[in-house]
């Protein structure tokens, strides 16, 4: 009988570790997408300035030298530096001569980095290595900071400049270590090839003094994962961790940076619910000696009932990888008590897809699971860095706005997600068109107290989107 005690352990033992591995998966794919999209939302800003007739115009026409129109063209790419993103813009001839700048105190290379950005921006779109610099003003306090460049060419495909824009990589390298769900010792963290090392890229949860600066060989005993994920692979395991501590990871490489990404937690902690079950083997011993048989097979079947209560803890939706329900209250609490601390504006977007019923009704689940999995990319591809997405189940989506400045972004967002989701979708050769209805709460706007009340406010003006003709939003205040 303490045989069947011990192998239930072990069984227990298996689909916890087999759990927690499938949710640190999941965490590293959102992770992963997270990335690709800021990535492309700094594209996207790249090739807004550098396509911009004032550029062309300012490189094309002898204006050098017109301090009221070098003004009014600087004051145009100030309005390109928007939510802390982006630090600088820097505008250079074909030359390397520094022509406008939104930083007043420049009049040359701002350093090695900026030059070695302005050489490969002459050819294409390149984005720097991130690395760390002093913070000006601020002493002994640096930074993690990256360049993207880009040329700016005219109508015959001929160089005309190159736009040099600074980036603070603080914002989403906060975005990438947010240790929701991950416990105690769970992290996050990214990792590049350098020769014949691996050199971690942002601050580490338990040495945050090391990014940049902490290094391991590729044909080293620890680290494993991020060294998995850097030279291409996409997996996850038990393993050794950059402290020599064993861990439970999941690990990616991410093609468009040519990094790896892990997301890890302590093997100790993952498999913590198992003391509880190992004292109960104790007592099932004793008890098994006692009672015999049909005894032993209760308890062996009480041993396994945590099992159930371990993997509905799971916090990630197993179709599209976004937060379920339960992980995305925690991050609006998170946020909605942030916001009120720091006297910041959120929002909350409720999404109901328009037509979904009708397509999953006539061409059957496998379709529309496909295109559930399509719409939770481009809503992930339609956001900031900044903010989030997550699934609720069926059709519904909700997404977190954090750190906007005004009402008029929000409803630029809501406006730009609507017609993202409005283009068709091809899938299996199907050519499939679907819509979206939009509830927007906003706080402090409409005094929610907490992220419960607040979901209710978004879904409340959501129906009300929806009943007044579907396919575009409605703030919560206007109901």
């Amino acid at each position: 009988m303490l045989l069947i005690a011990l192998y239930s352990y072990h069984n227990i033992k298996q689909q916890i570790i087999s759990s927690q591995l499938s949710h640190l998966q999941a965490i590293a794919k959102l992770k992963s997408l997270q990335i690709d999209s800021y990535y492309k939302e700094i594209t996207n800003d790249m090739h807004l300035i550098q396509n911009s007739p004032y550029t062309k115009y300012f490189l094309t026409f002898d204006s050098i030298g017109d301090i009221h129109f070098e003004q009014l063209f600087r004051e145009q790419l100030n309005e390109y530096v928007y939510d802390n993103e982006i630090n600088n813009i820097y505008i250079f001839d074909p030359k390397g001569n520094l022509i406008a700048s939104t930083d007043k105190n420049v009049h040359f290379f701002p350093n090695s980095y900026c030059i070695n950005a302005f050489e490969k921006g002459k050819i294409s779109l390149n984005f720097s290595d991130i690395y760390r610099s002093k913070m000006v003003g601020i002493p002994m306090k640096s930074t993690y900071i990256f360049y993207a460049s880009s040329p700016i060419l005219d109508s015959n495909h001929q160089l005309l400049g190159v736009i040099v824009a600074e980036f603070s990589a603080d914002t989403f390298f906060n975005e990438i270590q947010d240790y929701t769900g991950l416990g105690l010792t769970g992290e996050t963290l990214l990792g590049k090839r350098l020769g014949n090392e691996i050199v971690f890229l942002n601050p580490l949860r338990h040495d945050p003094n090391a990014g940049m600066k902490r290094k391991v060989k590729i044909n080293g005993t620890i680290a494993r994962p991020v060294i998995m994920g850097t030279m291409g692979n996409i997996g996850d395991g038990v393993s050794i961790d950059y402290r020599g501590e064993k861990i439970l990871a999941a690990w990616r490489y991410i093609p468009s940076t040519d990094w790896g990404l892990v997301a890890k937690i302590d093997y100790k902690e993952a498999l913590k619910p198992l003391e509880a079950i190992r004292n109960s083997i104790i007592i099932t011993s004793f008890v098994l000696l006692l009672f015999g048989l049909v005894a032993s097979l209760k308890i062996a079947n009480s041993i396994t009932q945590p099992v159930d209560m371990l993997e509905n803890e799971a916090r990630a939706d197993s179709l599209t990888g976004l937060p379920n329900r339960k992980l995305l209250m925690e991050i609006l609490s998170q946020a909605l008590d942030k916001a009120k601390e720091n006297h910041t504006v959120i929002a909350v977007l409720f999404l109901d897809l328009d037509g979904f019923k009708i397509i999953n009704d006539r061409y059957g689940h496998d379709i529309g699971d496909l295109l559930l999995k399509s719409v939770a990319l481009r809503l992930t591809n339609s956001i900031r860095q900044s903010d989030r997405v997550a699934r609720l189940g069926g059709d519904e989506f909700v997404i977190l706005l954090s750190g906007v400045q005004n009402n008029l972004t929000i409803t630029k967002i809501a406006n730009h997600i609507i017609r993202s989701l409005n283009e068709t979708y091809a899938i299996n050769n199907l050519s499939l068109t679907i819509g979206a209805s939009i509830g927007i709460s906003i706080y402090p706007d409409d005094n929610a107290e907490n992220a419960d009340e607040m979901l209710r406010q978004a879904d409340k003006a959501m129906y009300t989107a929806k009943n007044s003709g579907k396919n575009h939003y409605r703030l919560f205040e206007q109901i």
